[in-house]
């Protein structure tokens, strides 16, 4: 395992910093992949699909699926999977390949108009690992490990997405940084990446926010990522949603038996004044059809 890396440097945002300082990471920008591998996949005629793989500067790799539309594209946007419980099917969900089709939001944003890249997270599909026959345990061993070497798994999949955002605002003639959205665990991830990374342009995050006391109170048993060591006593989600400062839209059903209501608001009032739009919907645990459209507006330029 990989040890806490120093912190940031003192001219960032001071609550990016304390953020950045509980996470063991060092500014974002300096994350970039040391190789990098691109594979054509085929075309339809929106579209091209290629295969991207980053290699970290951890020795990983994260393996993506980009999605470019024909001629020229109006943004960019990283779009990170879900958990669900299902290693087996990780970023092709997003891509309308496998898994909810109601969660192909990355097929949507392309065939919108985006440039969109869907990583693997650590754990899912091309990045499954090989320890036992149990992937969830392997996720909370993994988790336990960095813990104990200074770090986390949201510290990790932090990295890995600040490399996958070099990697896109390098290759963007404008050199414009993308937007990110993400559902449940990946709406998860995006909420940390907007408030420690300032390349990020905009966000969205569907069914991905809540607190720890919240799930506390209800005994919830969530993915092992969400467990940074000391956020708790440094002020909960609330200190990450404080340290966002790039237009983000926030979805969320009411009756989400993972993210208790109370929680939601107590996350919402903490973000700055104007950064945060909130749909509560009545439902749960979804991404319901208007949720999909009011991301593309977020997200893509008309």
């Amino acid at each position: 395992m990989t040890a806490r890396l120093p912190g940031a440097a003192s001219r960032v945002d001071p609550a990016r910093a304390r953020v950045l300082e509980l996470l063991g990471l060092p500014s974002l920008d300096s994350l970039r992949p040391t190789a990098v591998r691109v594979e054509p996949l085929g075309s339809d005629e929106a579209v091209e699909s290629s295969r991207v793989e980053l290699d970290t500067a951890d020795g990983d790799t994260v393996p993506c699926l980009l999605l470019t539309p024909h001629g020229r594209h109006r943004a960019d946007v990283i779009a990170v999977h879900q958990h669900a419980g299902d290693f087996v099917t990780g970023k092709s969900e997003p891509a309308g390949r496998a898994g909810d089709p109601t969660l192909a939001y990355g097929a949507t944003l392309a065939a919108a108009g985006a440039r969109v890249i869907m990583p693997d997270l650590l754990g899912f599909e091309d990045r499954r690992r090989a320890w036992a026959d149990d992937p969830a345990a392997d996720e909370r061993l993994d988790a336990l490990f960095r813990v104990a070497n200074g770090s986390s798994l949201q510290a990790k999949h932090t990295s890995d997405i600040a490399t996958v955002t070099s990697w896109m605002t390098e290759t963007n003639p404008t050199g414009a940084g993308p937007g990110i959205i993400g559902h449940s665990l990946g709406g998860q991830v995006a909420l940390f990446a907007l408030a420690v990374d300032s390349r990020l342009s905009s966000g969205v995050v569907s069914c991905g926010l809540g607190t720890l006391a919240s799930f506390e109170a209800a005994r919830i048993r969530h993915n092992p990522a969400w467990f940074v060591p000391g956020l708790a006593a440094a002020g909960d989600v609330a200190l990450i949603a404080a340290a966002v400062d790039r237009p983000l839209l926030v979805a969320s059903g009411t009756d989400d038996a993972l993210f208790p209501l109370d929680g939601v608001h107590h996350v919402l009032d903490a973000f700055r004044p104007d950064v945060v739009t909130a749909e509560l919907f009545p439902g749960g645990h979804t991404m319901p059809p208007h949720v999909t459209a009011a991301a593309v507006r977020r997200l893509v330029p008309a």
